[in-house]
């Protein structure tokens, strides 16, 4: 109510001025940066907290059609203020003076090619891509060839005592004749029923596993990293799904031979156009 209660204290009395013309002064980059005129004030009341004389900085900052008023009061330390005047009366001085706002510029963007360095640029991405998917394709020859090897050495065909030999075994005394088509298939049938039976169903040549992979668009060489990736892992599970089948097979399998009059194991689960 326009009164004044309880103690009065003084936040200090009047000792200097900041000096323009001092360049060496600490505080005349921030000055001219933050565009305002300081006053300094000491020797205040005493401070209850540190024992020493309150003091002040007022700080006067151009605003034009706005009159004298203070704008904030701050405290940064205890018993140190910051008293921070607005005012018309400094916005003549150069260095007071708010910047002139600043015109936007307008941005010109050019192409960072020539259409025919584009051209170019993209042969030479195509190019790449090309010499990369044919690296990946050597390595997952040499890595299909490799696994088929193993596993080749791993699981030997094991025949029957008594039965006749597997592919590529030479028996004495019993030549085939392919050009007799009859024979060669009903010696063929015999040989694969009774030495491959469980194993024909599990081992699949490199070329009818090739006829299983399914294709897709690879538009990133991320992509062809994933599916590479996806190829590697198929092969391997298929290549423990096989080993399993072979095992479960073996156990199951009874010890004896088949008799002659029912037909091989592997004619009975082989549909004729199969054979064909």
């Amino acid at each position: 109510e326009s009164e004044i209660k309880g103690d009065v204290l003084f936040l200090g009395y009047y000792q200097s001025a900041f000096d323009w013309d001092d360049e060496t002064a600490k505080a005349s980059k921030q000055h001219r940066l933050k565009r305002y005129h300081s006053q300094s004030y000491v020797n205040g009341s005493q401070c209850d907290l540190t024992g020493r004389a309150r003091e002040a900085e007022v700080r006067f900052l151009c605003e034009e059609g706005a009159g004298d008023y203070i704008a904030r009061v701050d405290e940064p330390q205890s018993c140190s203020y910051v008293l921070t005047v607005h005012t018309t009366r400094i916005c003549h001085h150069p260095f007071l003076r708010p910047p002139a706002g600043a015109a936007p510029q307008p941005i010109l963007c050019q192409p960072a090619l020539s259409p025919a360095q584009y051209v170019e640029y993209v042969r030479a991405q195509v190019s790449d891509t090309k010499r990369k998917v044919e690296e990946i394709s050597e390595e997952l020859k040499t890595l299909d060839t490799r696994l088929w090897s193993e596993r080749d050495a791993e699981t030997p065909a094991q025949p029957p005592e008594g039965a006749p030999a597997a592919h590529g075994d030479a028996v004495p005394g019993d030549e085939l004749d392919p050009a007799n088509d009859a024979a060669f298939w009903e010696r063929v049938r015999e040989v694969t029923g009774k030495a491959g039976g469980q194993q024909d169903s599990a081992r699949v040549s490199p070329q009818n596993t090739r006829k299983k992979i399914h294709f897709k668009v690879i538009r990133s060489p991320g992509d062809l990293l994933q599916f590479i990736e996806e190829l590697k892992e198929s092969t391997k599970k298929a290549k423990e799904k096989a080993s399993e089948e072979e095992e479960e097979a073996a156990a199951k399998a009874p010890p004896a031979p088949p008799s002659p009059e029912e037909p091989p194991a592997g004619e009975r689960e082989r549909p004729e156009e199969e054979e064909e």
